[in-house]
């Protein structure tokens, strides 16, 4: 499969397969879907990544930069609203079924990753509760839950964050780090005392 950035003119590509990934799926409700519109404008003025299999879309990434918009995750985590800018969203990841398996929704954030406009500091996401292959995987690629809260008008969806600065802090990494001590981690509303690890993190949020 080849791993390529995407642009308007697969607009109609990554629609349908969002569509026939979502019909799919046993709890269609775990994915809030896009219309053909947004899409389009995502592809123009976002960071799309779409996995190529020929003349197949088997795969894609979208990656936002909300900026001062109010849909910015970082919003959700307390970030302060001059740094808002620094921080992406991970929008979302689809693999068709006949692709899983293959690490796909990893090896697209890298590329996408490998591409992102200078300033960057901080990625935002949201996961189902019920989706723990999605959780799974953001959890492995370096994401951390910040909260669980109702998002998109009413869905239940732990919302986490990525750090891109080697080391916390670190001034060095895409001009200024990523001081995360301005990251309200919390739990429905109650503050946490932020887990040391991914996995009391998991284990947590199971329970």
């Amino acid at each position: 499969m080849t791993l390529r950035a995407a642009g308007p003119e697969d607009a109609a590509a990554f629609y349908a397969l969002q569509n026939e990934v979502r019909a799919a799926m046993p709890h269609p409700e775990q994915f809030v879907p896009d219309t053909l519109e947004n899409i389009a404008r995502y592809l123009k003025e976002d960071l799309c990544i779409g996995g190529w299999d020929g003349g197949r879309l088997g795969a894609y990434f979208i990656l936002r930069y909300c900026g001062q918009d109010a849909h910015n995750y970082a919003a959700f985590m307390g970030i302060p609203r001059e740094e808002w800018d620094g921080w992406a969203n991970a929008d979302s990841a689809i693999v068709h079924p006949d692709y899983r398996g293959n690490g796909l929704q990893r090896k697209l954030l890298e590329v996408a990753l490998a591409r992102l406009r200078p300033g960057i500091v901080g990625i935002g996401a949201t996961v189902s509760p019920e989706n723990q292959y999605s959780l799974n995987n953001a959890l492995a690629s370096g994401f951390e839950i910040v909260c669980r809260r109702e998002m998109y008008g009413g869905y239940d969806r732990y919302l986490l964050a990525k750090a891109l600065s080697v080391t916390f802090g670190d001034t060095s990494s895409r001009g200024r780090g990523l001081d995360t001590s301005k990251i309200h981690y919390s739990y429905r509303g109650k503050a946490l005392v932020r887990a040391s690890t991914r996995a009391e993190m998991s284990s947590f949020f199971s329970s």
